[in-house]
C-alpha cells in the first residue's frame, strides 16, 4: 500500500493560537514538535499496518515546519514552498489514499480555529464554480488529478463538518479538538488524539483491503472551472488587473478566473 499525507498546522492537535503558526512567534517551537509528533504517529502505524510507501507534504506556511532530526524514517518528506501546479511531488494514480492532516475550516467557518483560505490576511472568501471552498476541496481535487482518494481528514470539529459536506459520508474524519472561536478550543492530551489516530488508522487500511470496488471515492468536478477570489481591499483586487488576460474584474474587492484545464488555472489564479 501507498500512502500520501499532506499536513497542515492550524488543525493539528493542541495548536489553537497564531503564536504558534509563524518562525516570529514564541510558541512556535513547541508546534513545530506537536507537528513531527502527530505525523510520526500516522508514519509509523501505517508502515506498522503494512505501507510500502509513505510521502509527507509539509503542507503548512513556507513547508519547513517540521523538525528533521526527530522524523521516522519510514517515510518520504516534501519540504520547502510549491506552486499549486505541483503541489503534491511524487504523488500518482498507484496510490491507495492521501490523509489531509491537522487542517482547517474554509474562510467564514465558525467556530473553527484559524478559519481561512489560503490567505488569512489577504482573501476573504474564494469560490469555486460558486461553491465556496477550502483547503480541504482545494486539495481534494488536486489530489483526485491523480484519481487518488481522500481517505481521512483531521482538525476541529468544523473541519470535519466541511470534510463529510465536501467529500460525502464515507471519508473518515478525526476531531482533534472542538473550536469554541478563531483561537480558541477545548482540547485533550495530544497522546489521547493519537490514540485515535491509531484505530482509524487501522479502519482504513482494513477497507482498502476488503473493499471490493475503490474503497474511496475521488474527488472530481467537471470543466469548465470559474475561480472566485474576494480581497479585502480594492488595491489586492487591482493588483490582479490583465494578469494573462483571463481575470475578470467582478466588483471592487472581486475577481474571478476561468479555464477547461483545472490546473492552468490554478496555476495563474494562486
Amino acid at each position: 500500500m501507498k500512502f500520501y499525507i499532506s499536513v497542515d498546522m492550524e488543525g493539528l492537535a493542541g495548536v489553537v493560537s497564531p503564536e504558534q503558526l509563524t518562525p516570529e512567534g514564541r510558541l512556535y517551537h513547541e508546534a513545530r514538535r506537536l507537528l513531527t509528533r502527530e505525523v510520526n504517529v500516522i508514519v509509523e502505524m501505517l508502515a506498522e499496518l503494512g505501507a510500502e510507501k509513505i510521502i509527507v507534504k509539509d503542507a503548512h506556511y513556507h513547508g519547513l515546519n517540521l523538525l528533521l532530526g526527530e522524523l521516522s524514517k519510514k517515510a518520504q518528506y516534501v519540504l520547502g514552498g510549491t506552486g499549486y501546479k505541483e503541489r503534491f511531488p511524487g504523488l500518482d494514480e498507484t496510490f491507495h489514499a492521501a490523509l489531509l492532516i491537522g487542517y482547517h475550516g474554509k474562510a467564514g467557518a465558525f467556530p473553527a480555529i484559524r478559519d481561512h483560505t489560503i490567505s488569512s490576511k489577504g482573501w476573504q472568501m474564494v469560490y469555486l464554480n460558486q461553491m465556496p471552498l477550502g483547503e480541504i476541496a482545494l486539495d481534494a481535487l488536486l489530489i483526485g488529478v491523480q484519481k487518488v482518494p481522500v481517505a481521512l481528514v483531521s482538525g476541529d470539529q468544523e473541519t470535519c463538518r466541511e470534510a463529510r459536506e465536501v467529500l460525502g459520508e464515507t471519508v473518515m474524519t478525526l476531531t482533534t479538538k472542538t473550536a469554541i472561536n478563531r483561537h480558541a478550543a477545548l482540547i485533550e492530551a495530544p497522546e489521547a488524539v493519537y490514540e485515535r489516530y491509531r484505530i482509524i488508522l487501522k479502519e482504513i487500511v482494513q477497507h482498502i483491503k476488503t473493499s471490493s470496488r475503490p474503497a474511496f471515492p475521488v474527488y472530481e468536478l467537471s470543466p469548465p472551472y470559474t475561480l472566485t477570489i474576494r480581497f479585502f481591499t480594492t488595491e489586492q483586487a487591482d493588483a490582479r488587473r490583465g494578469s494573462d488576460g483571463l481575470c475578470e474584474r467582478v466588483d471592487a474587492f472581486t475577481v474571478s478566473y476561468t479555464d477547461d484545464d483545472l490546473l492552468r488555472l490554478l496555476g495563474r489564479a494562486l
